[in-house]
């Protein structure tokens, strides 16, 4: 097979071009109105963090995490540990109940540092024009993933943009960790970002609530669940943070 002109690579060049300027376009003011800049130079973020769905308390305690989101930890107020190290995620004790407990240490933090995440490796983002969201008009694109990238390639988002400030102000979602997407289709969700709050320079929304989502609808319904985050800080993290601790036993993927 011979090796492709330079016409050719010049002509798929332009006809991918439109696509990776529209997906720019968008992810662009998302990044300026989240300040970007600063929330990268950050070695950790930090924060108290409580978490509610279905009327029951799902986690309260600490999260901390790398501002990409790649290395995390959660710390339960009852003394449970979980830590993604960027490959494993490892729970102490190694007899503490917390069956999804890398569910949990991935996807909070995602949602967390979602905003900056819109051009990721492996992340492929589509404009899809404006869509309602309690009553006003938001700029959306669609969100998906080159398979092989995290442990839910198949995972989708709707991201709704405010045309205003730029903010990320809510996504619809599916969730296919163990499960397969034509389940997880049938019941998508949506989170909203709400009582924003400024630390360092940068915006961080101290209230997320969840809802029933459908592409007809966008949210309906009354919230099904709840985060909320307090005593935010950039700290250095303290040596081990993000490592194995002592006698903790793996957080397997589920089948």
């Amino acid at each position: 097979m011979t090796a492709p002109t330079c016409t050719a690579l010049a002509l798929a060049t332009l006809l991918l071009a439109p696509a990776a300027m529209a997906a720019n376009e968008f992810s662009a003011p998302i990044e300026a109105a989240h300040n970007a800049t600063e929330w990268r130079s950050q070695t950790a973020v930090a924060a108290d963090m409580t978490i509610r769905f279905g009327g029951n308390e799902r986690f309260k305690g600490k999260i901390l995490m790398a501002p990409h989101g790649g290395i995390v930890r959660l710390d339960r107020a009852n003394g449970a540990v979980v830590v993604f190290d960027g490959k494993d995620a490892w729970v102490s004790p190694a007899d503490a109940d917390w069956p999804r407990a890398r569910f949990d240490v991935l996807t909070w933090a995602y949602f967390w540092a979602a905003p900056y995440k819109l051009n990721d490796a492996g992340a492929k983002l589509e404009t899809t024009g404006t869509r309602s969201l309690r009553g006003k008009d938001y700029d959306t694109a669609r969100l998906t993933f080159d398979a092989g990238t995290g442990d839910a390639p198949d995972d989708w988002y709707v991201v709704y943009r405010n045309p205003a400030t730029g903010q990320l102000t809510a996504m619809a979602y599916i969730v296919t960790f163990g499960k397969d997407r034509a389940t997880a289709e049938k019941e998508p969700h949506a989170i909203v970002y709400e009582d924003f709050q400024t630390f360092a320079g940068i915006p961080v929304p101290t209230r997320w609530t969840f809802w029933n989502w459908s592409e007809d609808q966008g949210i309906f319904g009354e919230p099904i669940g709840e985060v909320t985050l307090a005593n935010v800080t950039f700290p250095e993290p303290p040596a081990g943070a993000f490592t194995k601790p002592d006698g903790a036993t793996a957080a397997a993927m589920p089948e």
